[in-house]
């Protein structure tokens, strides 16, 4: 018999809601990491599985014991199977086209157990699993690169704003750009950031898409332009553009009045003073959104002395994340092209 059920390689069970407050253990929903948690009902080399709602059989691999909330699936290996192994073929499965409903989609265990897959020997699946962690692990790694660097600047910013003695309003360091561009003037192929591509409080957009499913209005935006989260901006959702393309009109476009002011304009613009005004003042109950000239007004700690020398550190610490990024998803190609090769 060629084949093995899923059911033969895994345990799955739901994660639990509501996990007790406190640093010790990361804590994962339907899309990875959420928070952390002082417990844990998960162990090392668990899988994580979207279970209802948009992120519907969404895969994530902990290395680690962590907390997984009711949201998600937890996969534990069998005694005898690789547990990166669970993960790599989990992916490789795309467990969303299996969700069952439409109004809020899901994965249940029956559903997941019933499923077949080649059987592969333990040596198959360490030497996949081998190959295919080889280049997460490089991936994993120039997202370190990307946090050490946001931490630096944010740490530097901190101390220089605590040192100035004037003050600027962020309007005299940037403006906003309304280059709005109608759905049918947008090639295919344009890059596209959305809210859902932008980290909360990460200061490098390193993630987008083409532009093929986009129906409406959009924004245009150049490489080194400072995109703000302006619908429910204490998500935390601002950042520096690496490349050229367009952004949601839920996104402000913020651009450097001059190059030198860009390294301050994304520190403070980022900053947790600045999104806290622009979440205090921002316009709706339930779907909040920030207006530019409630930013712009805002003051800000500002030292002109310092402010060559503190973007010459950010431009720094930006190209090498950039060059990372480059880089990563390059391997996030090649990953997903030896994918079905190496897990049939």
């Amino acid at each position: 018999m060629n084949d093995v059920h899923l059911a033969d390689l895994v345990t799955f069970s739901n994660g639990r809601s509501h996990p007790a407050e406190g640093p010790g253990y990361r804590a994962y929903g339907a899309n990875g990491v959420i928070g952390t948690s002082a417990g844990h009902n998960a162990a090392p080399g668990s899988t994580i599985i979207g279970r209802v709602g948009s992120y519907c059989g969404v895969v994530h691999y902990s290395d680690d014991r962590c907390w997984v909330t009711d949201n998600a699936i937890i996969a534990t290996p069998k005694k005898g199977v690789n547990p990166r192994y669970v993960y790599y073929l989990l992916k490789r499965l795309d467990l969303n086209r299996y969700r069952i409903g439409s109004g809020q989609p899901l994965l249940t265990h029956g559903l997941l157990n019933r499923l077949t897959t080649r059987r592969m020997t333990r040596s198959e699946q360490d030497s996949a699993a081998s190959a295919l962690g080889a280049l997460d692990d490089k991936i994993a790694a120039n997202a370190r690169i990307a946090g050490l660097a946001d931490e630096l600047i944010r740490a530097r910013y901190r101390e220089l704003s605590a040192a100035a003695s004037a003050s600027a309003r962020l309007a005299d360091l940037g403006s906003l750009v309304r280059s709005n561009v109608p759905a049918e003037h947008i090639a295919r192929d344009e890059n596209y950031i959305a809210l859902e591509h932008m980290p909360k409080r990460h200061m490098w957009l390193s993630a987008w898409t083409d532009a093929s499913a986009v129906t409406s209005a959009k924004r245009r935006f150049q490489p080194g332009d400072v995109l703000f989260g302006r619908l429910r901006p204490y998500f935390h959702k601002v950042g520096l553009a690496f490349v050229d393309g367009i952004a949601s009109t839920d996104i402000l476009v913020v651009r450097p009045k001059a190059p030198a002011y860009r390294g301050w304009l994304l520190a403070a613009l980022s900053s947790d003073d600045v999104v806290a005004h622009a979440s205090a003042l921002g316009d709706g109950t339930r779907m909040p959104r920030a207006k530019w000239p409630d930013i712009a007004a805002h003051k800000i700690p500002w030292d002109a002395t310092q402010a060559d020398h503190f973007n010459d550190v950010v431009a720094s610490l930006a190209g090498r994340v950039k060059a990372a990024t480059t880089e990563s998803r390059t391997l996030a190609a090649v990953r997903d092209a030896l994918l079905p090769t190496l897990i049939p």
